[in-house]
């Protein structure tokens, strides 16, 4: 209760000797899994195998549900790069200019920065040899297009 008042690590006020002691993050992580590889290129199928877990901060896991997924590809270089993780919140919608996982035609999943428009839809890559995928509001209804969530972090792997 002591070190919880004076928002210090308990380690510390027992006497350990070390800045790192000292400071308070002794917060529990929470899993969650790793669903597989999304394309940071051309849409591809996406199909949901955990392949890992990845660990959030359990201040994190209370804003809302979370998954990652694994890059492949290289249309979100040089920020997002194949084997790269990103950690995404579920969620229907994002902001223009926000990175997303969207999936189209219901089978297959992309990464790319949202735009939207009167008419619709682009989806950008950051890297210029890529094309930006554009979609009207017709095809977002009939393929359909839909946001899966919003990238709120990235994991590089080295």
């Amino acid at each position: 209760m002591i070190a919880d008042v004076l928002d210090i690590n308990p380690v510390w006020l027992m006497g350990a000797d070390t800045q790192k002691a000292r400071v308070k993050n002794y917060s529990k992580n929470v899993k969650i899994p790793v669903l597989g590889v999304v394309r940071a290129g051309l849409p591809m199928d996406a199909v949901e195998n955990i392949i890992d877990y990845e660990e959030i901060r359990e201040e994190m896991a209370r804003t809302g549900a979370f998954f990652a997924l694994q890059i492949k590809g290289d249309s979100m270089e040089p920020k997002i790069s194949e084997g790269d993780v990103v950690i995404v919140r579920k969620q229907p919608d994002v902001e223009s200019g926000e990175i997303a996982v969207i999936l189209v035609n219901g089978d297959e999943a992309t990464v790319k920065r949202v735009q939207r428009f009167d008419g619709g839809i682009n989806l950008i890559p950051t890297n210029p040899a890529y094309s930006v995928l554009t979609f009207t509001n017709a095809q977002i209804e009939s393929l359909p297009v839909r946001i899966l969530g919003k990238v709120v972090e990235l994991r590089a792997k080295f």
